[in-house]
C-alpha cells in the first residue's frame, strides 16, 4: 500500500495534530509506504527551531519518505501556502508514486483545493477539531482580543470565510475518521448533511514504551502544564488558582511548557503577588526527551482547558503515571474517570482547580495510586501501537 500523508504540522512538533501525525507514521506497519507532504518550518513564533535541526533518518523508519513543499513560521497563515503547494505537488506525486490513498487532517484542510483536481484515489480525513469549536473555545476564555494567541486572533477575524471554507470542505465526497466519540457527535451536529455517514473512531494515542514512569527522578510539589499558551486551554483560570494553592502548599512550583507568549500570564501572576520562585515558563522544548523528563519530574499534571478534543498531552502525562487534574469538557471524560485516573473539575473554576491540586499535593499515596491507574488505562486503550494498526486496517478496508 502506498499512502500520501498530508501533514500541515510535522517536525518540529508544536501541536496535537503534529504529534498525532508523527507518531502515526512512525508506528504504521512497515509494509505501508508513506509519502509525507509537509511544510518546512523555520521557527515556531519566537522560537528559532527549524525542521533542518532534525535528522529524519534517525527519527523515521525507512518506509517513510518526506516531501517538503512549502515553508512555515507562524501558526495560521502558512496553511494557505501549504494548501496551494498541495494543489500543485500532490497530483504529480499520486501519479509518479502510484499512491493508493490520501490521508488528510482538519481543521487545517490541506486538501481543500485538491477538490478541483480529479485524483481518482480515495481521501481519508481525520477530524481533530472544527472552526466553530476553535472560535468557541477562545470566546469562552473571556480573554481580551489583544491577549489571544495569533491563530486564535486569525480565526476570530476570518471566521465567516473560514466557516464557508469548512462547509465546502465537508460537502465533498471523502471518508472520515475522528479521535473521540465526542468529536464524532460534534461533527454530525455541526454538519447535518453528514448524518448517516460512517465515521469510525480511532482515539488519540501515546507511545507507552517511550512515555514511562519515573526512573529515579524525584518530584518536589511540581504542577505541570504542557501545550501552546492559548486562551482556549484555560490558562487564565489556572493562573487565578495558583495563589489559592500556595496558601496551603507554599513550596509548590508551577511549570508551563510550550510555545506562545507568556507575558500576559506573567503579568497576572505578578499582580496576584505570586513570587517568581513559584512559577516557570520553560517555553518550547524541541527535544522529546526533555518533555518526557518534565512529565516525570512533576507531581501533578493540570489541563484546565475550555475546548479541546482528546488531548494527547493528558495521555502523555498518564503514561508517565502522573495524576491529572482536568476540566470535564469535550472528550476528556472519555479518558479520565474522576477520582480514578485523575480528578475532573468544572471549566472556568479556579476554586475547583485549586482544591483538586491541593488535595493531590497533600496526599502522596493518593497521587501514586491514581498515577498507576492512569498508566494502566492508557496502556490498555490509548496505546499508539494498537491504534496505528487499527488505522492501517481502516486503510485496507477503504481500499477494499
Amino acid at each position: 500500500m502506498r499512502l500520501c500523508m498530508l501533514a500541515p504540522e510535522f517536525l518540529p512538533v508544536w501541536g496535537g495534530v503534529g504529534t498525532y501525525i508523527v507518531e502515526l507514521v512512525r508506528h504504521l506497519p512497515r509494509n505501508v509506504e508513506v509519502h509525507v507532504v509537509a511544510p518546512s518550518r523555520d521557527r515556531i513564533g519566537r522560537y528559532q527551531v527549524k525542521t533542518s535541526d532534525y535528522n529524519l533518518d534517525d527519527i523515521l523508519p525507512q518506509n517513510i519518505h518526506v516531501h517538503f513543499v512549502s515553508s512555515a513560521s507562524d501558526t495560521f497563515v502558512y496553511n494557505a501556502a501549504f494548501q496551494y503547494a498541495c494543489l500543485r505537488y500532490v497530483p504529480r506525486l499520486v501519479k509518479e508514486e502510484k499512491i493508493d490513498l490520501i490521508h488528510s487532517h482538519t481543521a487545517h484542510m490541506p486538501d481543500l483545493l485538491l477538490r478541483f483536481r480529479r485524483l481518482r484515489v480515495p481521501t481519508l480525513t481525520t477530524v481533530h477539531t472544527t472552526i466553530v469549536g476553535q472560535r468557541r473555545g477562545a470566546k469562552q476564555s473571556g480573554v481580551g482580543f489583544g491577549h489571544l494567541e495569533f491563530s486564535e486572533k486569525a480565526t476570530y477575524l476570518g471566521y465567516p470565510l473560514l466557516r464557508l471554507a469548512e462547509q465546502f470542505y465537508f460537502s465533498a465526497k471523502r471518508h472520515l475518521v475522528t479521535v473521540s466519540n465526542w468529536m464524532k457527535a460534534q461533527l454530525l451536529q455541526q454538519f447535518p448533511k453528514l448524518q448517516g455517514t460512517n465515521v469510525p473512531v480511532i482515539p488519540n494515542s501515546v507511545d507507552c514504551d517511550v512515555f514511562t514512569p519515573n526512573n529515579g527522578h524525584e518530584t518536589h510539589e511540581v504542577v505541570l502544564f504542557t501545550g501552546r499558551l492559548t486562551a482556549a486551554k484555560g490558562l487564565v483560570h489556572l493562573v487565578e488558582a495558583i495563589p489559592k494553592v500556595l496558601r496551603n502548599c507554599p513550596e509548590t512550583q508551577f511549570v508551563f511548557v510550550g510555545p506562545g507568549n507568556p507575558t500576559p500570564y506573567e503579568d497576572s501572576l505578578r499582580r496576584l503577588g505570586v513570587s517568581e520562585r513559584n512559577y516557570q515558563f520553560a517555553g518550547y522544548l524541541p527535544d522529546r526527551k526533555d518533555l518526557i523528563d518534565a512529565y516525570r519530574r512533576c507531581t501533578v499534571f493540570v489541563a484546565p482547558t475550555l475546548y479541546e478534543n482528546l488531548p494527547i498531552r493528558i495521555l502523555e502525562a498518564m503514561a508517565c503515571a502522573k495524576p491529572v487534574v482536568a476540566t470535564s469538557v469535550c472528550a476528556i471524560p472519555e479518558i479520565i474517570r474522576s477520582e480514578e485516573e485523575g480528578i475532573l473539575v468544572p471549566p472556568k473554576s479556579s476554586d475547583a482547580l485549586a482544591c483538586a491540586i491541593t488535595r493531590l499535593l497533600g496526599d502522596p499515596k493518593r497521587c501514586s495510586l491514581i498515577g498507576i491507574t492512569a498508566r494502566k488505562r492508557v496502556t490498555a486503550d490509548f496505546n499508539v501501537t494498537t491504534n496505528s494498526q487499527g488505522m492501517a486496517s481502516l486503510y485496507e478496508e477503504l481500499l477494499a
